[in-house]
């Protein structure tokens, strides 16, 4: 499934601010999206399997997204990244065993992403920042809009430019 597309969205939501997800980029042909956790991704996957099947199974028309959510703090660096998550906010529960997280450099997370695709384990993920609030969530956020995103794009992988500047 190498070049396949991607959906990519960001949950901007926080403990006293509650946001919607905002979808950055949708793949061609998804009409309806389900987000998913799971504890790990092969549990992600059979998620997304048994999903699409009664998708299909109830007649629904139309593309459908399951998106796995994946908990994540990026920085400029892995150790600045494990640092800075250790000592933050959550803006979830990471402990449970219901989370995929993620924590390192901006092109660490490109390659889940495009891994989770890739491997069919979802068609693509909702993004959680793992900080609550700060710079440091800032910071990741706008790694996330700028590097990520851009580097998926490279990869021609992304399918709309547009959608992600509307939520920029």
């Amino acid at each position: 499934m190498s070049g396949a597309q991607v959906t990519v969205a960001v949950d901007l939501s926080t403990p006293t601010a509650s946001v919607d997800s905002t979808i950055l980029v949708r793949r061609p042909g998804a009409v309806d999206t389900v987000r998913i956790t799971a504890a790990d991704l092969r549990a992600a996957q059979r998620k997304r399997s048994w999903i699409q099947a009664e998708h299909e199974n109830g007649g629904a028309s139309g593309g459908l997204d399951v998106l796995l959510d994946v908990v994540v703090h990026i920085a400029s660096d892995a150790r600045t990244a494990r640092s800075e998550a250790r000592w933050q906010p959550s803006t979830t529960n990471t402990d449970g065993d219901d989370t995929v997280v993620y924590v390192g450099t901006p092109s660490g997370l490109a390659s889940l992403i495009l891994d989770i695709r890739s491997a069919e384990v979802a068609d693509g993920v909702t993004v959680v920042p793992a900080i609550a609030e700060g710079e440091s969530r800032d910071a990741c956020v706008q790694l996330l809009m700028g590097e990520v995103l851009t580097m998926l794009e490279t990869r021609n992988v992304t399918s709309d430019a547009t959608v992600r500047q509307h939520a920029s």
